[in-house]
């Protein structure tokens, strides 16, 4: 790198630059190091834990890091009341620039990972306690796919269809669902937290998305790149995602699946007529076993 430049980590999709971490690498000392900043408003923040309270999470872990191993430094939170801004730096003792990264991203993750754990245990008690409200769960598999089948309004159909995912994931060995996840840009139907000791599974990320799509018609390839986005944007957390669709999936979704093989996340196309045939033989597990060997392997 040229000395007192610093610059930015990330990739072009579609015209857009996606960037990789959110901060700027430079070298110091000769070694890399990485100014992070985690800014969020709190007008489109929807997580039930408070941003001030993620924040501060990530804010003590940092200081413990600082103080204990000395590679993280100059840790800051910046709250002036519509805006929380946190920063802090990181230093590597690499003189390569990609392991430098490497290294950057791996303390990022360990100092946002209580936080990101408190935010999923709060949201999955918040779901649980709305799910008793609503009577979630005292409709059986099958009435409740037949509910899917015939429901007429949209609010129906995706609250039935929602239900009934939600609820069979559930019953996967290692799987614990946790509610939506809603960001400024985006909602998530579903999101799973992965605790599989299928060697599949094991292997994937430890968060694994899930949408569901009850519509009149076929999901196309636009759902699929739509979908896919929401599960690379999850700051590397995500790896698998699960896309539902009832009434099957148009031809070009086959053609958007081979063309993003090369990514690292994986989609995986499930119907309903699978989900069907899943229940009466209350194979759901080996459903989607089968449907991710198959996505791999296009």
């Amino acid at each position: 790198m040229p000395p007192n430049t610093a610059i930015e980590v990330g990739a072009v999709r579609d015209g857009v630059m996606h960037l990789d971490w959110n901060g700027m690498l430079s070298v110091k000392d000769g070694y890399v190091s990485g100014s992070a900043e985690i800014l969020n408003t709190r007008k489109y923040w929807y997580s039930p834990l408070g941003l001030e309270h993620y924040c501060d999470l990530i804010r003590r872990a940092a200081e413990v890091r600082e103080r204990v191993h000395g590679d993280v430094t100059a840790v800051d939170v910046d709250d002036d009341g519509a805006y929380v801004r946190l920063t802090f730096g990181i230093n590597t003792q690499s003189e390569n620039l990609g392991e430098g990264f490497k290294r950057i991203l791996a303390i990022t993750a360990e100092l946002e990972e209580a936080a990101d754990a408190a935010v999923e245990q709060i949201g999955k008690q918040v779901a649980l306690i709305a799910s008793r409200l609503s009577g979630w769960g005292s409709t059986s598999l099958d009435t409740l796919a037949d509910t899917v089948a015939s429901a007429t309004s949209t609010d129906e159909r995706g609250r039935s269809l929602e239900e009934l995912v939600s609820r069979l994931f559930e019953g996967v060995p290692g799987f614990s669902v946790t509610g939506r996840i809603r960001t400024a840009t985006e909602e998530i139907d579903l999101s799973v937290l992965n605790g599989s000791d299928d060697p599949r599974f094991r292997r994937e990320s430890a968060l694994i998305l899930v949408e569901c799509k009850n519509w009149s018609g076929k999901c196309g390839k636009n759902e699929l790149v739509a979908f896919r986005e929401k599960v690379l944007n999850r700051r590397t957390r995500a790896s698998l995602g699960f896309l539902i669709s009832w009434n099957g999936f148009a031809r070009t979704v086959d053609k958007e699946l081979l063309r993003g093989s090369r990514e690292s996340a994986v989609i995986v196309p499930i119907t309903g007529k699978e989900i069907r045939s899943a229940i009466r033989s209350a194979e759901f597990t080996s459903l989607l076993v089968g449907a991710w060997e198959r996505a791999v392997s296009t």
